[in-house]
């Protein structure tokens, strides 16, 4: 530990849990930040370093612990960063998801609906993850970051992912493997799809090793691999069949990196949350819309016009409309919606607004909905904090927030999704 940290005198209290999934203490020193203690119990722990205008603390020992304390079910808990709340009881876990969105809300002076469900999406669910990959003189590691750390923990198991999906750990290992050279890491997205494996290995530098890779790739029961440097665009290297997802009975084909929901559970449950609040809309626009998440299911109600800023994800909104004979009913159009946001004068042809934006939210599109004559709007977010900003811009524009499910499909993470209606 650094000099310049100051020492504990532990133990210290757990007082509350933090948004993160940190306990929090309250020391001399500050506001301590303690992943995986719980509140009620006392810990011994030492300062690692700052986090805001607190301090982030590693878990050195429970001293009491609490009676709410479960055995996490994976093995990597606690080195692996990939999970946060394997340790806590079911009640007190949910609790904590819902006081999630309950706080968010709270700190913009709103309330969340005392009705409002959360509705838990199973451990083992997530059809798409990303990995962290590490080639170096001991050879490849596949896992996830540690917690608060660039260190990759390899991982054996995952109680996350899909069974399918954690079938393959030794087959993404292999492919990052031919793909880096020592030194080298990358990031492995793998996104099970209804035709086969997705995946794209995603690298900092230029591929050295395109030819190993192709040909471990070529031998691998896989539907696709990917290439990509950087930011730059996705180079498709193997394809045995295109990765197939169906949306509304729709099938659509995945460009590759493109926005999926991590489980399919998960996107059952907002697509009857969406669908049910859409109501009779007669014309509605799905903004932030991704390959038709929505779209698809929406255009079962009425006439769906999408945007979205992904040249790649509207050509297969576009092209999975035209084969299911949908081009009448769906159109999509290719719009930076942060730049470029729908004004009133194009918003007033709707009797419904969809958003589902990135966490960073739609603050420039709430504020063109408060001005328009939309008479209902559905927001889907997978951020609370963002979520409740653009819900009190709505609000303060004379729309009443009428109705709200809250869809755990990270589970044990820090992340939650929310469905909301608003209605002038």
């Amino acid at each position: 530990m650094s000099r310049d940290l100051p020492r504990l005198e532990s133990p210290v209290e757990i007082v509350a849990m933090g948004a993160q999934g940190d306990g929090i203490a309250e020391t001399a020193h500050g506001r301590l930040f303690v992943p995986f203690a719980l509140p009620g119990e006392r810990v011994a722990c030492e300062i690692q370093g700052r986090r805001g205008e607190g301090w982030t603390a590693r878990l050195t020992g429970i001293e009491t612990p609490s009676p709410l304390r479960r055995p996490p079910p994976c093995p990597h808990f606690g080195t692996c960063g990939g999970c946060m709340m394997q340790h806590a009881d079911a009640g007190m876990y949910r609790g904590w998801k819902r006081g999630l969105v309950e706080t968010a809300l709270r700190q913009r002076g709103l309330e969340m609906p005392a009705e409002a469900p959360l509705i838990a999406t199973a451990p083992n669910a997530r059809r798409r993850a990303r990995f962290a990959a590490l080639r170096d003189d001991h050879g490849l590691r596949l896992g996830f970051h540690a917690p608060e750390s660039a260190e990759v923990v390899a991982i054996s198991e995952c109680r996350v992912v899909t069974p399918g999906l954690a079938a393959q750990l030794g087959l993404l290992r292999d492919l990052a493997a031919a793909a880096l050279t020592a030194g080298q890491s990358a990031v492995v997205t793998a996104t099970e799809t209804e035709t086969g494996l997705d995946v794209l290995i995603t690298g900092s530098r230029k591929l050295e090793r395109r030819r190993a890779l192709t040909e471990a790739a070529s031998k691998a029961p896989i539907a696709r691999l990917c290439w990509q440097e950087g930011r730059g665009e996705p180079e498709p290297l193997v394809q045995h069949a295109a990765p197939l997802v169906h949306f509304g009975g729709v099938a659509v084909a995945l460009p590759p990196d493109a926005f999926l929901q991590p489980s399919a559970e998960g996107e059952v449950a907002l697509v009857e949350a969406v669908t049910r609040l859409t109501a009779k809309a007669k014309s509605i626009a799905d903004l932030y819309a991704g390959c038709g998440t929505f779209t698809f299911p929406l255009a079962r109600i009425g006439k769906v016009a999408a945007f979205e800023a992904s040249k790649p994800a509207v050509a297969a909104v576009t092209s999975a409309a035209n084969h299911a004979g949908l081009a009448g009913r769906v159109t999509a159009t290719v719009r930076n919606l942060d730049s470029s946001p729908l004004p009133p004068e194009e918003l007033k042809r709707f009797d419904c607004v969809v958003f589902d934006p990135p966490r960073a939210g739609a603050k420039t599109q709430a504020e063109m909905l408060a001005r328009s004559r939309v008479k209902r709007v559905v927001a889907v977010s997978c951020n609370p904090t963002t979520f409740a900003r653009d819900a009190r811009i709505l609000v303060d524009a004379g729309f009443a927030l009428e109705d709200l499910v809250a869809v755990d499909q990270f589970v044990w993470s820090a992340h939650v999704e929310v469905v909301a209606a608003f209605k002038r």
